[in-house]
């Protein structure tokens, strides 16, 4: 190859990177016009006269916020928009006082846009649930409470948005089994909120037409090996699913009929399931063959959770009980004056310990045991 064609070449390969990263970077610079309507899908008319925000959002770039005003058809447009593909778009609307927000892809071409609101209702008719399942997850056998995680896709399949309303009748409300504590609540439902009420808690969010995950977990307490409880389907459900991993529990209702085993991992788990369960329908729920704690486990466990108030009484008793038969075997022989002595001894203490239980310091049955020893020693 002549030193001519070489050059021609050379010449010709920069001029093509050049006119491509040329292309590229006119290409990510580029502006556009944005442009769609705002419709009220309720009864699909346009909303003339609602301010649109647009949100542009990149990495290492403050967040720039763009609005505008839909004219007499519901119409707005954003002019002059860089286009990139390393930023997120999206755009909101209040609309009787809720908050509409939709991501947009505008790097595809997509600049047409049509935004949805929707009329409102404070009546929760318009709510049901479509999946709902119910994962037994754990049980803590040390303090007998049982784990239990509840996941539910709500379903509004009307054309109108719920709001909640002002009286407590008119709030999205859930219902826990008695005594239910550490209550968690989460869901992909933006601007979302919940307080707890009187046996269950209340969701506190708007929820427009379709369908919302929501999922929230909660601790169960028990005695013996079983406990039972009633949950009341406020919403009714369309499917339900119970979950249980092989050898923890077992849990036994009057609404599912139909039982498989399902494993995940190395974990098997019995998947109980119902469908078609009706409004107000109450599930009677049945959980059995709890493990209960041994006896050294819960010697142990007071031990570790003692308070330190507590420490040097016990203590003391501990080493009283196993003080006194050796004090009156070394003195089995002495006069009954001093036998006298360890009888008023142990007359004391169960004075004192009488005193502890009237106080609240000490449990009955602690002070019942505690008697017990000192009736084997007197």
């Amino acid at each position: 190859m002549n030193k001519s064609i070489k050059i021609i070449i050379s010449v010709t390969l920069v001029v093509l990177v050049l006119t491509v990263g040329k292309s590229k970077l006119e290409a990510s610079d580029i502006s556009e016009e944005i442009s769609g309507i705002l419709i009220n899908s309720t009864n699909n008319q346009p909303v003339p006269m609602a301010n649109i925000t647009l949100y542009i959002e990149q990495l290492n770039t403050d967040l720039k916020v763009l609005n505008e005003t839909t004219d007499s058809t519901g119409k707005f447009t954003f002019k002059n928009i860089e286009i990139k593909e390393d930023a997120l778009y999206w755009l909101s609307v209040f609309y009787k006082g809720v908050g509409y927000t939709e991501l947009f892809d505008f790097v595809s071409g997509n600049k047409n846009l049509e935004l949805q609101v929707y009329d409102t209702t404070t009546s929760d008719d318009v709510i049901s649930i479509f999946n709902s399942s119910i994962l037994f997850s754990q049980v803590d056998h040390l303090n007998r409470k049982i784990s239990v995680i509840e996941m539910v896709t709500l379903l509004n399949n009307s054309m109108l948005t719920y709001i909640p309303g002002s009286g407590p009748m008119e709030l999205l409300r859930f219902g826990l089994p008695d005594g239910a504590s550490n209550l968690i609540v989460d869901t992909e439902i933006p601007n979302s909120d919940w307080i707890q009420i009187d046996k269950g808690f209340a969701f506190l969010a708007p929820i427009v037409p379709g369908k919302h995950e929501l999922m929230y977990a909660y601790q169960i307490p028990y005695s013996g090996t079983e406990t039972q409880f009633i949950k009341n389907w406020r919403y009714g459900s369309e499917k339900l699913r119970i979950v249980i991993p092989e050898n923890l529990t077992q849990v036994k209702t009057n609404l599912t009929k139909t039982s498989s085993v399902l494993q995940l991992g190395n974990i098997n788990y019995e998947v109980q399931e119902s469908k078609d369960i009706k409004r107000m329908q109450k599930m009677d729920v049945l959980v059995f063959n709890l493990p209960e704690p041994t006896i050294f486990e819960l010697i142990k466990e007071k031990f570790k959770t003692a308070e330190y108030v507590y420490a040097a009484p016990i203590t003391l008793a501990l080493l009283l009980f196993i003080s006194i038969p050796i004090f009156v075997w070394r003195n089995r022989k002495k006069e009954n004056s001093t036998e006298t002595q360890s009888v008023e001894l142990i007359d004391q203490m169960k004075l004192n310990l009488k005193k502890e239980l009237e106080s609240g310091k000490i449990s009955e049955e602690r002070y019942k045991k505690m008697i017990r020893l000192l009736e084997i020693n007197k």
